[in-house]
């Protein structure tokens, strides 16, 4: 297979990262899956950028995951669906061999990327990931990759027409059996939108006013 870089980054092939993706393709839309490695991409591109050491594999493991739990496998969940997706990654990489270790921090990762004010003091991988959610979603910390990389990333894995709106209806869909399970995150304010109660200042004015054009 050819070694596929993205903006100078290697996107992971090896076999527990094929695997992952062949997974989550079989579960997940395109607007999920390319959220997802675009996630990964702004992660990485941060890293490096921060002098940081994190294992990419892993890293790219949880951006695959990181929604899983919004998707119809977890229909009849009440659990928080950032623990469903977490739970979904820790299972995987136990199946593939992956240490206790390698194991809690995707699983930490996952969980805490939609907790504010948490994540960017954990683990390199856990801060990666939260900030990198926010770069695709919000435009923050866009300062930090150039006009190129942003365009490579795009190319790569595209934001589809309707994109900022299609994301908050997956979003909701995926939790508005649950709303108790999204006290103290961005997604009580997901489903306020939803049932049109715009939050002023919240994730949901933030994501739809972002510099990203759609």
């Amino acid at each position: 297979m050819t070694t596929r870089y993205v903006a100078g980054i290697l996107m992971p092939d090896g076999a527990t990262a094929r695997a992952a993706s062949d997974l989550m393709r079989d579960h997940q839309p395109d607007l999920l899956l390319n959220a997802a490695c675009r996630t990964f991409v702004f992660a990485s591109l941060l890293g490096h950028s921060r002098a940081l050491r994190f294992d990419p594999e892993l890293l790219f493991i949880a951006a695959l995951f990181l929604r899983i739990g919004i998707t119809r496998l977890y229909a009849e969940s009440q659990q928080r669906f950032e623990v469903d997706s977490a739970d979904a990654a820790a299972q995987f990489l136990r199946g593939h061999g992956r240490t206790l270790e390698d194991i809690g921090q995707v699983w930490d990762a996952i969980a805490l990327h939609t907790t504010p004010g948490i994540a960017q003091h954990k683990a390199p991988l856990t801060a990666l990931l939260c900030a990198a959610v926010e770069t695709d979603l919000t435009g923050a910390h866009c300062e930090c990759f150039s006009p190129t990389a942003q365009a490579l990333v795009l190319a790569a894995y595209p934001r589809e027409a309707g994109f900022k709106f299609k994301f908050l209806h997956a979003m909701a869909l995926g939790q508005v059996h649950r709303p108790q399970s999204t006290v103290g995150t961005a997604n009580a304010d997901v489903l306020a939108f939803y049932t049109h109660r715009l939050n002023a200042g919240g994730f949901c004015e933030r994501l739809l006013a972002s510099t990203w054009p759609y």
